[in-house]
């Protein structure tokens, strides 16, 4: 009896302290909750009071990571504890600081150091450049380049330097552009997958990962025209920053071994080819960078650009606005990095109920995605045509398919030169599981009341679609690059048949795309934005970004996911998520593919490989 009586005490203990601290975990979450407010609020104070720069002060750009028109949102753990993603610069961001130090006297060199640099779109790297060039044309200011080896990416960038140092031990890889991607037909065969692809256009490629196990003929020609134009950019742009005569570069990247053979090692072919100035270690290069900056507080003067303030205290009644559409277009609420249809939609609606907005600039720099979220975005944008109020669209690295749909209507489009845009066309691809599920024990069954019930679900199918469904899709697919031909067509001030000529799916160049009449002009975002001043006619104006906002409560989600509390699933989703996400995986532009119809504006020619 004792024993029994002690085995309830205990257990009445230990259901105590179990309530304890289960009724301590709410105050445990709201005081944690509180410090880390504390904390951000306190950092962000203490990082708003500007830094004093003495004179000859160096700016410091670190080109750590990848250069995006939207860095991805970071999560609140991922902040806390740290994140192995990769690092990631904005493009604007980035820009908008070289401009202002131009314009700072006391900033009179830019050192960049580029060993870290991960590339990004060819556009996007020249518009980098031409950025750094104006701010050595500002009163003689210079830039150094530094780097432990140079990539075809971060040489672009370092040409224009009025001195690039490489370390003894690297070299300047200059190899060619490329586009290549993997082919999984003949795996999905092995596993007996059927894939059923839709699409509208010749030129349209993004399905040819699934269905096919070599590029095609035509995608070839594309991209080949494509990168010629790249090509010769950025040939032309090397040559002319380093004085070198015209052809080296081809030459250069045609015999390199044999070049290299000719030289005690890569570096030294680089010093001298010309294509460097001085061959100097890290020690070498922190101990002259000393000589230029002296400083007897630190190692040298200099400030991190991301460090250094900008004035954006010009207010103005007339608001010219500034919303970016980067990423992949999905369907939904997404963090920054993606172009989330609702998302966007909501921000052009703030925009356009904006009772001082003159013009507004839509800076596009997406592949495209989600029919569905591209065209709701579209909505919006002819809302504020509605309004009387010009639409200017600078294209970025790229704005194909779903980014050149929501682009089609306003009243003028820049792009760069090496822009990828265009491939006007229309795709959609669904998965026939069923012989494969078959080979690992499983089936499935059940009852439908029509040919379509649970056909269109998932985009992954567990049983072979009838015919009524293939040709219900196939024919939605058709009317909707009917529909993609006429906006262009309209858009641009185009015949029917002038714009399906420059369409079927075919990807262009910015210089191609303004012989073409895609676009109105080769141009910046500053040159977008002084488009829209004179649309406008206004004189005087101020320019007011609308951006998306952090998600406030992406920390109580995270606790939340971490105490496992969830709601039920249905397991049959989840194996089918899942093994659809395996399989787009394999694209490089996204494995969040979420249209509702499983049908997409998608260009899988529009990412770049050096």
């Amino acid at each position: 009896m004792d024993i029994i009586k002690k085995i309830i005490s205990y257990f009445v203990s230990f259901v105590k302290l179990l309530w304890s601290i289960i009724a301590y975990i709410p105050t445990f979450l709201i005081r944690a909750l509180t410090l880390m407010v504390i904390i951000i609020m306190t950092v962000s104070f203490f990082s708003k009071i500007n830094n004093t720069i003495g004179e000859d002060t160096a700016l410091l750009i670190p080109m750590d990571g990848v250069l995006v028109e939207q860095a991805q949102e970071i999560s609140s753990f991922e902040s806390f504890f740290g994140s192995n993603r990769r690092g990631e610069i904005e493009l604007g961001n980035l820009a908008k600081t070289i401009k202002a130090a131009s314009n700072d006297d006391k900033i009179n060199t830019i050192v960049i150091d580029l060993s870290k640099f991960l590339g990004g779109y060819p556009a996007d790297i020249f518009y980098i450049c031409e950025v750094l060039n104006d701010f050595k044309k500002n009163h003689d200011k210079k830039i150094i380049a530094i780097s432990d080896q140079y990539s075809q990416e971060s040489y672009v960038i370092a040409s224009f330097a009025d001195q690039v140092i490489l370390h003894p031990s690297g070299g300047v890889l200059l190899t060619g552009w490329s586009s290549k991607r993997l082919f999984i037909k003949d795996f999905l065969d092995k596993l007996d997958v059927k894939v059923l692809q839709f699409s509208k256009g010749q030129y349209k490629s993004a399905t040819e990962t699934f269905t096919r196990s070599s590029m095609s003929d035509q995608s070839k020609e594309s991209n080949t025209k494509l990168f010629e134009v790249i090509w010769d950019l950025t040939t032309q742009s090397i040559e002319e920053n380093r004085n070198l005569e015209n052809g080296f570069i081809e030459y250069y990247t045609q015999n390199l071994n044999t070049l290299r053979n000719q030289n005690n090692s890569m570096a030294e072919l680089a010093l001298n080819k010309g294509l460097v100035d001085n061959l100097m270690t890290r020690v070498e290069t922190e101990e002259y960078l000393k000589t230029q900056f002296p400083n007897k507080k630190s190692d040298w003067r200099f400030i991190l650009y991301k460090d250094y303030q900008i004035d954006n205290s010009k207010k103005d009644k007339n608001i010219i606005g500034i919303i970016s559409i980067a990423g992949t277009i999905l369907d939904g609420n997404h963090p920054r990095g993606n172009a989330g249809g609702e998302n966007i939609s909501a921000i052009i609606k703030k925009a356009r109920n904006e009772k001082q907005l003159k013009a507004l600039v839509l800076r596009v720099n997406t592949p495209g995605g989600s029919a569905f979220a591209s065209e709701i975005i579209r909505e919006q944008v002819l809302a504020i045509k509605e309004r009387d109020i010009p639409i200017v669209v600078s294209m970025g690295g790229v704005a194909a398919s779903g980014g050149y749909w929501v682009s089609a209507d306003s009243d003028f489009i820049f792009a760069h030169e090496a822009t990828v845009t265009g491939s006007i066309g229309v795709a959609a691809i669904l998965f026939d599981a069923q012989n494969t599920i078959k080979k690992v024990g499983l089936n499935e069954d059940g009852i439908s009341s029509s040919p379509f019930a649970g056909s269109l679900d998932n985009g992954i199918l567990l049983s072979s679609p009838p015919q009524e469904t293939i040709e219900l899709i196939q024919g939605t697919v058709d009317r909707l690059y009917d529909d993609f031909i006429e906006i262009v067509a309209n858009g641009r001030g185009l015949s029917l048949e002038e714009a399906e000529l420059i369409a079927k799916g075919r990807v262009w160049s910015g210089r191609d795309a303004l012989k073409l009449g895609l676009i109105d002009g080769i141009g910046s975002l500053d040159d977008a934005i002084i488009k829209a001043k004179s649309l406008a006619g206004v004189k005087d104006y101020s320019l007011k970004e609308y951006n998306q906002t952090k998600n406030n409560f992406s920390l109580i989600k995270d606790i939340l996911t971490l105490f496992n509390l969830k709601e039920d699933f249905d397991s049959r989703n989840v194996f089918l998520d899942n093994l659809k996400s395996e399989f787009l995986s394999i694209f490089k532009w996204s494995e969040k593919l979420n249209d509702r119809n499983q049908i997409y504006y998608i260009c899988e020619d529009c990412t770049t490989n050096n």
